[in-house]
Parts: structure tokens; C-alpha cells; sequence
């Protein structure tokens, strides 16, 4: 594994992970931005050999010609368990993630969800995670969970989490099968696992996805290009008034989010901003109505416009300029 990394003012940074994000394929296998200074961003990709990394590199170069992105080889162990090891345990609204050292000094009021530090993502650390947490836990309070549907559900955690939560049955899916693995391990645990039936498939192709449906509440915590892409799928999946938690985007990415999942006629409920991640809520309008006022056509143009990287057509549409809070 290596990380290649560059500092430099914010929009250089947002933009030269805006590039990354967008490739596809990338060479980077993932991609974090953070706050260095009062004036400086730091950006982190990381990538599996030593070709894919100076790729990384070559793209940030290509950006803005004053970044020097330097690459490291890290050392072969397991990063994501060690990062983890001995972190406390994270609060999120009424919920608690931990490993089990941490919960059993016992955390009165929360609910507890059991997640061992591990590679599948999804422990609650990340504001993505925590975000959907917290965005779960407004949904609840005016929101029958019912069914569930979690793609790229990782370690599971939001999935457990729902069905902790009232939730009464959920479908977790994820492309990568050690997460899937690591996922049944921890419904187990958390003592869920006959309510949850995780499927090892990319996105939301599966048949017994589609039959399943329509469901009441879906995540979706991956990245913002993923998202776009899935936003045909997951639109006709929820039921009418039914909601979607989308997160796995940096802040900067929203307009491109936004405009992919309002154009199928959603209406945003919520969003929540955390450590540069952002988790949009979005709902299905209860009526029968269309759900679009924009033609076919001019929709599919916008969607496939978007998932080129093509971010000017975001102008041609009231709502969608780029925030900066």
C-alpha cells in the first residue's frame, strides 16, 4: 500500500481530489482531505502498488503544476485495525460504537453497537458513519424505519443500527465479500443477524434487491461519483415517503449529489456536515404525481453529464451553486 500526499490552499486541495474522485477508473483506492493550517489542506490518497500511486501523483501534478505530491510506501500490516486500536468509543445521537473492551465498562442510556476494529469500513470513527448515524436517529423520530435497504454496507453498522432502532427487517449489500464476512460477524453480535440478509453484489442490481422493495429507508454511505450513478436505482426502490441517507461525499461535492438525486424528484430533509463529509437526507414525495418536472431526455443528459466529471451543467440549474460554508 502506498499514500501519496500533498498540502496546499483548500480549493487546490478540493480540486485535485475532485480529479481523483471523478477518474475512472482511479488509481487511488481512497481519498482523504483534511485541515492543516488556518491556510493549508492536506490531501491523502492512497493506492495498492507502486504504479497506481505515481498515477495518484500524476494526476495531482496535472491539477496545479505548484503541487509536489510526495509518495510513501507504508508498511504491509493491517492499518485500518491498528488505527483503530484503542480509540475510544464513538457517540453518535442515542447510539454507541465500540469493540467489546469499551462496552462493557458499560455506556447506560445509549444503544450499543458492537463493531470491532477491522477492515471492513464502517466503525463509527469516520463522519461519514457517525453522520448516518445522527441522520438515522432525526429520521427515526417522525420516520418509521420498516424495511431496510443498506448498500455498501461495509462492517454492517448501519444496518444493525436501524434495526436496533425499530427497523423491521434490512437488506445489506456490499461488492467487497470480506465485508460481507465481517458484517454477518457483527449482526451476530449484536444479536440482529436474523433480521439482517447481507448479499455479496455491486450496487443495487440483485434480484432479490429489486424484489424485495420497496423499502422505507435506504443508506447509501460510499462516494459522490457511486452515488450519482445509483440514484436510477435507488429512487424507484423507496417507497413513497420513504427517505435515503447518502453520505461517503466531501462537502465540495454536494451541487453534483443534489442535482443527481432532486432530479428524480426527491426533496432534501437534512444535511449534516462533519470533519469535511457531508450526509444529505433525502424523501419520496407521498403523492402519485411525477416525480419530475424536468423531460426524460434533459434528465438523462444532466445524470450522464455528471457522472463524466462535467460540472458546468450544474449552472443551468437554480439551487445548485457551490456552497462554501
Amino acid at each position: 500500500m502506498y499514500m501519496v500526499s500533498a498540502t496546499a490552499p483548500r480549493k487546490t486541495i478540493e480540486a485535485a481530489a475532485d480529479a481523483l474522485a471523478w477518474l475512472d477508473p482511479s488509481p487511488a483506492e481512497a481519498i482523504d482531505t483534511k485541515e492543516e493550517t488556518r491556510t493549508l489542506w492536506r490531501l491523502d490518497a492512497y493506492a495498492n502498488d507502486f504504479e497506481s500511486a505515481h498515477g495518484c501523483a500524476g494526476v495531482i501534478e496535472l491539477v496545479d503544476a505548484s503541487l509536489s505530491p510526495v509518495v510513501t510506501k507504508l508498511e504491509d500490516m493491517d492499518w485500518v485495525a491498528l488505527s483503530l486500536e484503542g480509540l475510544p468509543a464513538v457517540h453518535a445521537g442515542p447510539f454507541v460504537v465500540a469493540g467489546a473492551h469499551e462496552l462493557a465498562k458499560g455506556h447506560p442510556g445509549r444503544i450499543p453497537l458492537w463493531i470491532e476494529a477491522g477492515p471492513a469500513f464502517g466503525t463509527g470513527h469516520h463522519g461519514t458513519t457517525s453522520g448516518c448515524l445522527l441522520a438515522l436517529t432525526e429520521v427515526a423520530k417522525s420516520h418509521a424505519l420498516g424495511k431496510v435497504f443498506d448498500v455498501g454496507t461495509g462492517s454492517g453498522v448501519l444496518a444493525i443500527a436501524a434495526v436496533k432502532k425499530g427497523a423491521t427487517f434490512a437488506i445489506a449489500s456490499d461488492m467487497d465479500a470480506e465485508s460481507v464476512r465481517v458484517a454477518r460477524i457483527n449482526a451476530a453480535n449484536n444479536k440482529v443477524k436474523n433480521k439482517i440478509k447481507f448479499l455479496t453484489v455491486m450496487g443495487a442490481q440483485s434480484q432479490l434487491i429489486r424484489s424485495q422493495g420497496p423499502y422505507d429507508t435506504i443508506f447509501a454511505n460510499i462516494l459522490a461519483k457511486p452515488l450519482i450513478s445509483l440514484s436510477k436505482d435507488l429512487a424507484p426502490l423507496l417507497s413513497p415517503g420513504g427517505v435515503v441517507i447518502l453520505s461517503g461525499l466531501l462537502n465540495f461535492q454536494e451541487p453534483s449529489v443534489r442535482a443527481a438525486f432532486e432530479g428524480r424528484g426527491l426533496k432534501r430533509i437534512g444535511r449534516i456536515r462533519k470533519d469535511g463529509w457531508s450526509t444529505l437526507t433525502y424523501q419520496k414525495p407521498k403523492s402519485a404525481l411525477s416525480p419530475a418536472k424536468k423531460k426524460t431526455s434533459e434528465l438523462k443528459r444532466l445524470i450522464d453529464a455528471l457522472e463524466a466529471g462535467d460540472m458546468s451543467v450544474l449552472s443551468q440549474y437554480d439551487g445548485f451553486e457551490p456552497e462554501t460554508d
